[in-house]
């Protein structure tokens, strides 16, 4: 219990940076207490019938969205809960003022963005006609909820309230709920998974009384990775498998002829799979809906179908939060290899250039007063192109509907200018506006244009806020299309692309867009995240908090994610990692070290396709410990980190008599030497290139030597590093820093 509240209320700072409007009170386990400070916001107004009404989508992020009753703000904020138990909510509340003569417009609904919502009319619905304030409730929550191994709620409140009759609009400006939990009684999505101690980068940044656990991984996405393919496609993804556990992700490799191939029995395969193995993070589901189907979560109003890759995240409970991060290799076994050659170069070996540090807006001139924020849609993507100017991008394209100014251009964009800054190369396209199936109608961008590009190893990643840009069941959509794209029999198109399969909310999108906006700009110090999973995912519980309603959980439902969620995201033109190691161990051996020059730099060591151990470089090193060596395969050491160039490089396992490792080289503190000795005594000499010995070392016996010589107090230069055994004299050229 005191563990529990003392990681409460250290976690409080950073939450409190993020919801400013929201206090922790009482972090008791069971008897919670938080608080809301209404900041007041200037009213907006909008003529209607000849009168000033109070328009609230104008002046807040977020307003209830029932069509045809008041449109009135609202502020959600979620908490951690106790594992077990049932909910009770009080509210209370120290004062309230009231406003006469107010009039406050209608909703208009949750529209689609197959809908300019200027286009349609208020209407004044029951709510206008009764003598009572709307919504009535001061506050309420959603339904318990599970993240991964972390049981949350969400708080929504309501500190205006409206009576349409009298015209009164009565403010509360300092809102108390407790939330109080009996834990003898049962509660809705329970958890009883108790991982202890897992890792839980999904929600790091979600509750405003943080988690339960005490530390993170500096990566904050370490985990497993589960994919899921037909015996068709095995062959295909089988140099992805590799790489993925090259670099240090544990791969299993399932076939649906084990998972099953509905959609139910797959689910259930992975949750049982999830309980045996919690460091699970990464799915990957290789094969089109014919082959790993979607799931429908039934029909729309507008007659669609709710078609889902998400469901298969939900692994824990019957909420919509994710406990994985899924993605989806859509195509045949020739398109799938073309995503996995894609991939292999985006992390191993990226273009040269800065075209990582360049992006994309498109957008719609629609949605003002009625988007996110209140915003239209150009308006929403050029605050995020601020956000990404202000961190590391050289340059972001404005390409907007009508004539916005700063580098928009006058007039309408059009296919002639988009294709273009694709070819020439960006790391991240977003679009907001009106979609099809293999249109984004702001620019006529179709995805003819997409299989005309020719931005071979330059490859944006694609967040779609359109409607049916992910509309996979049907037959190919845009998204599929840009990740399927060759040029020049070599990959061009995305590393990966989002989009919707049914007709998309107008405002909760755009949430996700600017969350991932904050994650990619590092806004949040110690939350952040580099792989595209985690910062799609992560995105998606920000709009779910935020949009907690069914406009919200359809979101999260129907945005498909297509690639794979591990790739680390490059957001800064690639540097150079620099790795040293052996070039030899002996039979039998059962660690070794290795230096890097980057710290968090992730290493790891592989043999025979097996993953023997990773770690993060810490003061320039790692140590591996492993059971001893029984085959002489060589050692691969991978070395991978976020906008660097990957590093591989080979240990040979023998004993052969010119064996030689000489590391690190540049070398500034100690100069690590391996060799087998061939007599009694041997001497190690460094030697400068006057001739001048500066160190000289006697080392004994004629087993497998490893010797550290200290380079401390010696001049930076070039040495001859020269070693005498037996018969034989080694000589190598080695740098001192």
């Amino acid at each position: 219990m005191k563990l529990y509240l003392l990681l409460l209320f250290a976690c409080f700072s950073l939450s409190a940076l993020r919801a400013q409007d929201f206090r922790l009170v009482d972090a008791r386990e069971d008897k919670l207490l938080i608080e809301h400070q209404l900041r007041e916001t200037a009213f907006q107004y909008r003529t209607f019938q000849q009168q000033d009404w109070i328009d609230f989508s104008q002046s807040h992020a977020v307003t209830l969205l029932s069509e045809a009753a008041p449109c009135l703000p609202r502020f959600s904020e979620s908490l951690v809960i106790p594992d077990r138990g049932q909910t009770q909510l009080i509210v209370e509340y120290d004062a309230y003022y009231d406003i006469a003569d107010a009039r406050v417009l209608p909703s208009k609904g949750n529209l689609k963005r197959n809908t300019d919502p200027e286009t349609i009319p208020y209407t004044f619905g029951a709510a206008y006609g009764t003598d009572a304030f709307f919504p009535g409730k001061l506050a309420e929550t959603s339904s318990p909820f599970l993240a991964r191994d972390t049981r949350g709620i969400t708080v929504t409140f309501y500190p205006y309230q409206y009576n349409p009759v009298t015209q009164v609009l009565r403010v509360y400006t300092n809102l108390r709920v407790r939330l109080a939990t009996n834990q003898k009684e049962k509660g809705m999505n329970e958890n009883r998974f108790a991982h202890p101690a897992s890792n839980n980068p999904l929600i790091q940044n979600l509750f405003l009384n943080g988690n339960k656990h005490a530390k993170y991984t500096p990566l904050g996405e370490a985990g497993t990775m589960l994919v899921i393919c037909p015996d068709a496609y095995q062959e295909a993804i089988q140099p992805f498998v590799q790489w993925k556990t090259q670099k240090g992700i544990a791969v299993s490799v399932v076939s649906t002829a084990e998972t099953g191939t509905t959609d139910a029995g797959i689910k259930a395969w992975m949750q049982n799979y999830y309980s045996t193995h919690p460091d699970l993070l990464y799915v990957l589901l290789v094969g089109d809906h014919a082959d790993i189907p979607a799931h429908s979560y039934g029909i729309t109003s507008d007659n669609e179908e709710l078609w889902s890759d998400s469901y298969y995240a939900q692994l824990a409970g019957s909420d919509y939060y994710p406990e994985v991060f899924v993605g989806r290799f859509s195509g045949n076994a020739a398109q799938i290899a073309t995503m996995v050659t894609r991939t292999l170069e985006y992390e191993k070996n990226p273009a040269p250039g800065n075209w990582m540090t360049k992006a994309i807006g498109l957008g719609s001139g629609e949605g003002a007063g009625f988007g996110d924020d209140g915003e239209p849609d150009w308006q929403h993507l050029r605050n995020i192109r601020s956000k990404l100017m202000n961190f590391s991008y050289s340059d972001v394209y404005e390409f907007y509907d009508g004539s916005r100014g700063g580098s928009d251009v006058n007039g309408n964009p059009n296919a002639a200018v988009i294709v273009p800054a694709i070819n020439d190369g960006v790391g991240l396209f977003n679009y907001c506006g009106h979609g099809d199936i293999n249109l984004c109608v702001t620019g006529n961008f179709t995805s003819s244009n997409i299989a005309n590009a020719t931005n071979n190893g330059k490859y944006p990643f694609v967040v779609s806020v359109a409607c049916n840009n992910g509309t996979f069941t049907l037959g190919s959509c845009i998204s599929e299309v840009w990740l399927r794209e060759m040029n020049a029999d070599t990959p061009a198109g995305a590393i990966a692309a989002c989009g919707s399969s049914i007709l998309m909310s107008w405002a909760p999108p755009m949430q996700t867009q600017d969350e991932m906006a904050e994650l990619i700009s590092e806004a949040y110090p110690s939350n952040r995240k580099s792989t595209l999973g985690g910062l799609f995912y992560n995105s998606q519980m920000s709009m779910l908090e935020k949009y907690p309603e069914e406009e919200g959980i359809e979101v999260i439902q129907t945005w498909v994610f297509f690639g794979d969620p591990s790739v680390e995201f490059r957001n800064r033109e690639t540097a150079e990692l620099t790795v040293t190691h052996p070039n030899l161990v002996p039979p039998a051996t059962t660690s070794l070290q290795a230096y890097c020059n980057v710290e968090g730099a992730v290493l790891a060591l592989t043999q025979n396709e097996v993953l023997l151990g990773k770690s993060i470089v810490e003061n320039g090193l790692v140590s591996f410990t492993f059971p001893a060596l029984i085959s002489e395969a060589p050692l691969l050491v991978t070395g991978t980190k976020q906008n660097y160039r990957s590093y591989q490089g080979n240990i040979t396992v023998g004993t052969l008599n010119t064996a030689l490792s000489v590391y690190p080289n540049p070398a500034s503190a100690v100069l690590n030497i391996d060799f087998l000795p061939e007599g009694e005594q041997s001497q190690i000499s460094l030697v400068d290139f006057s001739g001048k010995t500066v160190r000289k070392i006697l080392v004994s016996g004629t087993a497998m030597s490893h010797t550290e010589l200290q380079t401390q107090g010696i001049a930076t230069g070039i040495y001859q590093l020269i070693i005498q055994t037996g018969s034989a004299e080694y000589i190598r050229k080695v740098v001192i820093l």
